[in-house]
């Protein structure tokens, strides 16, 4: 306080003794009489010819006094800033100031912040490696300001010159002009008036002024492009600038880019967890997993879905889950407060070209998240050069991105919308000719030789296009659809979906009074109902099948259904009844002269006859198949190789060491060419055992640890437990008890993973002997 006393005295004295010093060149003649003639004091002789300088001087003092008065307290708080021109010192911090066009102080930080660990390492990190601007970019809902504005508030100590805020308006679809947003960050910044006016480039320029050799944070949020963020990055290395925007800014290689994805499923959980209230999620652990799956992992959707919970204190958590699991409302029930997840990317789509809505609007008549350039092309009647272009520009805008080659994805929000868009913008006949274009393009993929193209997301999506299109009156492509699709639905878990679909067609077609498709869709129904295990159901529908299939055009689909029914029956334990229709589907191929469908008749008995402990029979079946595969199947080894390795077993069955090992390493070759690691792995199963009947127990080791490492890399638990096992037993017949406990031990713990509890006491029990 002295010394700020002391400095204003110091710049009083000089401006008071600026003026009668500057006076001194007109009074020179004056001060040169006596001091009695002017009745008053007078210079002293020896300096009255220094008088005309003496002005000079004295301006030099008070300007000097002036300026260590305002410099001084600037340069105690921050020694390396340079000063601001026409900086007013008695100005608020940046951080608290407030001017327009909008607020330019740093909102505060949002409440139950959630997840993001990485990515908050990964800005950090930036910081710390001198980084001046960072871009945090990502789709509409992943959170990006509540990230940006948290870390500008940690970050915070380390930017003493102020911290700015401009809110960019990107995601509103009307951003504010640069000029704008500078006018108040230069207002912030305790520029005058006059300065807050003029060009762009004079702005810029302005600001670029203020902020050079300060330490200051600009957080530019939701901006449109890259082109307004450039416009606003301020000078200095000292500076940090944090942008986040739903563009991918990739025209702005200023900024180091940190994108956004959805949270993983734990940060969900626990953000659904913090913003619904304590404990009311704990109980219902499955039903919270599939809300915020419902919600895509993003934040936004999260926050929404716990506020609608959280408001409604008699709701309960499976109520809410099973409203968002129904698509057709999911948009509308994500809206909570000004949380709106429908508003985020509606504004999204609203800034789309017209091409590209088009061609999102397109991808809403397709029901999986992932498509393939075909489908897309189909979808918008575009050439496929066409489509890559528009969903690389879908990509840039955040709303899709890359799924493997030739594939794309969309967020299942994203799809909600652009499906409910089409609805409402596209006129029913254009509707159905997407659909239309969709389900053939969907059908060529299924189809086209050699194809990779498929996975989970069609296992979703191809059901739900078939009843599309058999509500829309397509029965000939949903029931073309369903056929393609068929053979890569029954590999995979779960058979709920085909299911519903072949009964969509079912029920189309028995409307429509075709019996043909009648027929097929009652035999697809049956085979989905024996994957999942209903066997009983299988059978019925399956007889239903064969009785309509006596008429049949093609006497090769009759034979189909008859042996898939003897393959259910004989799973079903129903021995006789499985052997009637095998023999009698072997028949009709015989007598129509089908060498392939007699193969797989051949191969259906041979399992029976196993099943039934007839080796030498299964035997006979079997050694008759192999020729008859290996001149129809060259192409298909799975089927060799699953036929070699049952003979293999139906030789062991019969005593026959010899041949049954040759069979089975044959097998085992087979299926090690083609890369099927669950075949593997129960050929060398096999041949372990038969090394046990040998009595050469090391080599049946090796064979059961050979095996288990194939099944780990097929995942097949029960594969897993049962080698285990069979090495434990080996172990321990060696005289090795301690490694058998160790193996029986991880047996146990696979049948425990399987829920199989009953094997896994009865392997503790191994374990205590």
């Amino acid at each position: 306080m002295l010394r700020t006393r002391a400095t204003a005295v110091l710049v009083t004295g000089s401006a008071l003794l600026a003026v009668p010093l500057a006076l001194a060149p007109a009074l020179a003649p004056v001060l040169a009489l006596p001091a009695a003639a002017c009745g008053t004091h007078a210079l002293p002789p020896v300096l009255a010819p220094l008088a005309p300088f003496l002005w000079p001087l004295a301006a030099t003092v008070a300007a000097a006094a002036a300026y260590t008065a305002v410099r001084r307290p600037r340069t105690r708080r921050s020694p390396a800033a340079p000063p601001v021109p026409a900086a007013d010192p008695a100005a608020p911090p940046p951080a608290a100031r407030h001017s327009p066009p909008g607020r330019t102080e740093l909102p505060p930080p949002v409440d139950h912040f959630t997840g993001r660990a990485a990515e908050t390492d990964t800005i950090l990190r930036l910081v710390r490696s001198g980084h001046s601007a960072i871009a945090v970019t990502g789709a509409p809902g992943t959170g990006k300001s509540a990230l940006a504005v948290r870390l500008a508030h940690e970050l915070g100590p380390l930017f003493p010159d102020g911290r700015l805020y401009a809110e960019l308006g990107g995601g509103h679809g009307e951003p504010p002009p640069p000029a704008a947003v500078l006018s108040g960050l230069l207002a912030a910044l305790g520029a005058p008036a006059e300065e807050q006016s003029g060009t762009l480039a004079e702005l810029a320029a302005r600001f670029r002024g203020r902020t050079a050799g300060r330490r200051i944070l600009l957080l530019l949020d939701d901006a449109a492009d890259a082109g307004q963020a450039r416009a606003l990055l301020p000078a200095g290395e000292h500076c940090l600038t944090l942008v986040t925007s739903r563009d991918a800014l990739r025209n702005l290689p200023e900024a180091a880019p940190v994108p956004l994805a959805p949270l993983t499923e734990p940060d969900a959980l626990a953000l659904l967890a913090a913003v619904a209230g304590p404990g009311r999620t704990a109980a219902s652990t499955d039903h919270a997993r599939t809300a915020v799956h419902a919600c895509g992992l993003l934040p936004l959707a999260v926050r929404a879905a716990a506020g609608v919970y959280r408001s409604q204190s008699t709701s309960q958590l499976p109520v809410l889950a099973g409203r968002l699991a129904a698509e057709r409302d999911r948009l509308h029930d994500l809206r909570m407060d000004d949380l709106a997840v429908r508003a985020a990317f509606e504004t999204a789509y609203a800034a789309l070209g017209a091409a590209d809505r088009a061609l999102l609007r397109a991808l809403g008549a397709c029901p999986a998240g992932r498509v393939t350039l075909r489908i897309a092309a189909a979808a918008a009647d575009l050439d496929p050069a066409a489509a890559r272009n528009g969903l690389r520009r879908l990509t840039d805008a955040q709303l899709g991105g890359p799924a493997g080659h030739g594939a794309y994805r969309l967020h299942d929000l994203v799809r909600l919308l652009a499906a409910e868009r089409l609805d409402h913008e596209t006129a029913a006949a254009d509707r159905r000719a997407a659909l239309e274009r969709v389900l053939t393009a969907c059908t060529e993929d299924a189809t086209a030789r050699g194809s990779r193209a498929w996975g989970v997301a069609e296992q979703y999506a191809v059901p739900h296009l078939v009843r599309a299109a058999v509500r829309e009156g397509l029965l000939h492509h949903a029931h073309a659809l369903a056929t393609a699709a068929d053979p890569w639905l029954a590999r995979r878990p779960g058979q709920s979906a085909r299911a519903a679909m072949w009964a969509a067609v079912l029920d189309a077609a028995r409307r429509s009074g075709e019996h043909d498709r009648t027929t097929h869709a009652l035999r697809g129904l049956g085979s989905a109902y024996a994957h999942e295990g209903r066997l009983d159901r299988a059978v019925d529908h399956l007889r239903m099948a064969a009785t309509l299939g006596r008429h049949a055009a093609v006497r090769a689909e009759q034979t189909t259904t008859r042996r898939l029914l003897g393959a259910v029956l004989r799973r079903a334990g129903r021995y006789e009844e499985a052997l009637r229709e095998l023999g009698t589907a072997l028949e009709d191929c015989r007598e129509a002269g089908d060498t392939a469908a007699e193969a797989e008749v051949l191969r259906g008995l041979g399992d029976l006859h196993l099943d039934r402990r007839r080796p030498d029979e299964a035997i006979d079946c079997l050694e008759r198949a192999l020729p008859l595969l290996a001149r129809h199947r060259t192409g298909d080894a799975a089927a060799l190789a699953d036929t070699r390795h049952r003979l293999g077993t139906a030789y062991a069955q019969a005593g026959g060491l010899v041949p049954a090992e040759r069979h089975l390493r044959a097998a085992l070759a087979l299926y090690r060419r083609e890369g099927h690691p669950a075949g593997e792995g129960r050929a060398l199963s096999e041949l372990g055992h038969l090394e046990e009947r040998r009595g050469a127990h090391g080599a049946g080791v090796e064979l059961h640890r050979a095996a288990l490492a194939a099944f780990e890399r097929a995942g097949l638990g029960a594969g897993i437990a049962a080698s285990a096992e069979a090495v434990g037993d080996n172990l321990l017949v060696q005289g090795d008890p301690s490694g058998a406990g160790e193996e029986y031990r991880r047996a146990a713990a696979a049948h425990r993973l399987l829920g199989d509890h009953a094997r896994e006491a009865e392997v503790r029990r191994k374990i205590d002997v």
